[in-house]
């Protein structure tokens, strides 16, 4: 009975609570900017907004305002900017950041009109926000859910969406104090399950974009070719287990390595810990037509997502780890897809595995056993392959559906 008077208690003023929260946030933020310079950058960022967004609200376009946690929210978003853009050219869009990464990536990217950091979500950031943006329509991408703007928006009846959403309700402590509260002030919620994923239909886009590099034919041409993306040293341990004692038995085996973070120093981190010799891995970058290296390393930025339209079998980093990498870039091209036991954070690959496009692993014997399955029957990958471009072409037009419902 005590526990439960003091769950009610707790739920009548949690918005209270929330404030506090986001005042202590706020306190910490400074001081860890005086040493961590992402957060530095953020802390900065944001105090400049109100600077930024002087004099869009006297403008004469309607503005829609999406706000996005990071790049990754962002790419989700684009597919909903350029349907807006296509139907409705003359409104002004502006688009928020939460993480410094997002912002400094796409601040000067001609999709928006206007790019800026999210300020922190206090009662009166939000009332100057909207006074500053007069926004006709608010969109948040995934499950960016601020109560303060969320309340501010809904006093001000101006509608507001969140696209993407993948949150369902259940008895977790986040749902019953603070969801049940803040869900119901959206206009309108896009749920992934119902109406298909931005996201998804976005690496269709890479899928169908045409794309030739003379490097990656060269290297993979009349080859069975396993492309390690985002990995990790327990990806890396896997590969080069199997590398070393398959190879013999087929070689024309090739293995494309995209490590999740590159310096100068990968490439002879991954000699020297793997027992490589360097004429058998070549940096993409300095790629020679004329050797005939068995390992690729992929040192430039943003080629992975295509690269993976030249493999037999993916393997995405991060699994072992805190949580599995970008897995739908690998899965779009329908080839078998493997990673490590963590990826629960991401609804898309659930929906992957139930649909036996997406293959979770949970040691190198099982590792083992699928790429020798793949090596060994190539009809697994033809039955995939089919599997996947069902899947995908249930993602197609999803940013119309969700733009034509927001439009009406």
């Amino acid at each position: 009975m005590l526990l439960f008077h003091a769950i009610k208690i707790v739920k009548k003023h949690m918005h209270f609570l929330y404030n506090l929260l986001i005042a202590l946030y706020g306190f910490f933020i400074r001081v860890a900017a005086v040493c961590n310079t992402k957060v530095k950058k953020r802390e900065i960022g944001s105090k400049h907004w109100e600077i930024q967004l002087k004099g869009v609200g006297n403008i004469q376009q309607s503005v829609v305002w999406i706000h996005c946690a990071s790049a990754g929210e962002f790419e989700q978003a684009i597919p909903i900017i350029q349907e807006l853009k296509q139907k409705y050219p003359s409104y002004f869009i502006a688009v928020s950041f939460f993480s410094p990464s997002g912002y400094e990536l796409y601040k000067d990217s001609s999709l928006a009109d206007i790019f800026f950091y999210f300020p922190l979500d206090t009662v009166k950031n939000a009332k100057k926000i909207i006074q500053l943006l007069q926004p006709r329509k608010v969109l948040f991408i995934r499950n960016e859910i601020w109560w303060n703007i969320l309340l501010e928006l809904n006093k001000q009846q101006i509608q507001t969406y969140l696209i993407n959403n993948s949150l369902v309700k259940n008895n977790s402590f986040i749902y019953q104090f603070y969801l049940e509260k803040t869900l119901p002030l959206f206009t309108a919620i896009f749920n992934t399950q119902a109406y298909g994923n931005t996201k998804l239909e976005r690496v269709l886009e890479n899928k169908v974009m045409e794309f030739k590099d003379d490097k990656l034919d060269n290297f993979c041409k009349q080859s069975f070719v396993l492309i390690l993306g985002s990995s990790w040293s327990t990806e890396l341990q896997y590969i080069f287990n199997f590398y070393k004692k398959y190879s013999i038995h087929f070689p024309a085996l090739k293995i494309i390595i995209a490590p999740h973070e590159f310096d100068e120093n990968t490439l002879n981190k991954i000699c020297k810990n793997h027992h490589l010799p360097k004429n058998e891995i070549q940096l993409y970058s300095d790629y020679n037509l004329s050797k005939n290296a068995n390992f690729l390393l992929l040192d430039k930025k943003g080629i992975l997502k295509y690269a993976y339209r030249y493999a037999d079998i993916a393997f995405i980093g991060g699994g072992f780890d805190k949580t599995v990498h970008n897995t739908s870039e690998a899965i779009v091209y329908g080839i078998p897809t493997l990673f490590g036991p963590n990826f629960s954070k991401f609804e898309e690959v659930i929906e992957f595995i139930k649909n036996g496009i997406a293959f979770p692993i949970g040691s190198y014997d099982e590792f083992e056993k699928n790429v020798l399955s793949v090596l060994w029957h190539p009809k697994i990958k033809e039955e995939i392959k089919k599997k996947s471009e069902s899947f995908f072409s249930r993602q197609q037009a999803t940013s119309k559906r969700i733009i034509s419902e927001i439009m009406q």
